[in-house]
């Protein structure tokens, strides 16, 4: 890969997000303008958990419930981000744990990292998904029991 030294690698957390409709709950990135689930990296001294739980709470303001742990993400590529507005951040390489979760509670209020936030149905995503979201997001609502490593 080219440019390797300027590649940062950093553990992230995801949550494909339901609500009681069963809706998931997407916003549209600043960096590329795709839409994705809620996601972020962790900080140190965070488990995946701890991390998974202040993203929600930062990013939409809702508390949720894990039901399944779906896969762990690294395969770069569709898991590196390019940070062109932030060039203090360069080029990141994600390795994201994935979860699905539904809301326990909170009152939902999108956060400025997305451009835009909604609830979608399963069958009606909007078409222009991130590449890592539309991964994440064919593994999440295949419903599988084993773990996916990528």
């Amino acid at each position: 890969m080219a440019n390797e030294q300027s590649l940062a690698i950093r553990p992230g957390v995801a949550a494909v997000l339901r609500d009681a409709e069963a809706r998931l709950l997407l916003h549209q990135r600043r960096h590329g303008g795709g839409w994705a689930p809620p996601s972020g990296g962790m900080e140190p001294g965070e488990d995946v958990l701890t991390a998974l739980h202040r993203e929600l709470r930062e990013e939409t303001g809702l508390s949720a419930i894990v039901e399944r742990l779906v896969g762990v993400y690294s395969d770069p590529a569709y898991q590196i981000v390019e940070y062109s507005d932030r060039p203090e951040r360069g080029r990141m390489q994600f390795v994201t744990t994935l979860f699905c979760c539904r809301v326990a509670g909170g009152s939902f209020v999108g956060s400025d990292e997305g451009l835009a936030w909604d609830w979608f149905a399963p069958d009606a995503l909007p078409p222009d998904l991130t590449p890592y979201a539309r991964v994440w997001l064919a593994d999440a609502l295949a419903d599988r029991a084993d773990v996916i490593i990528r």
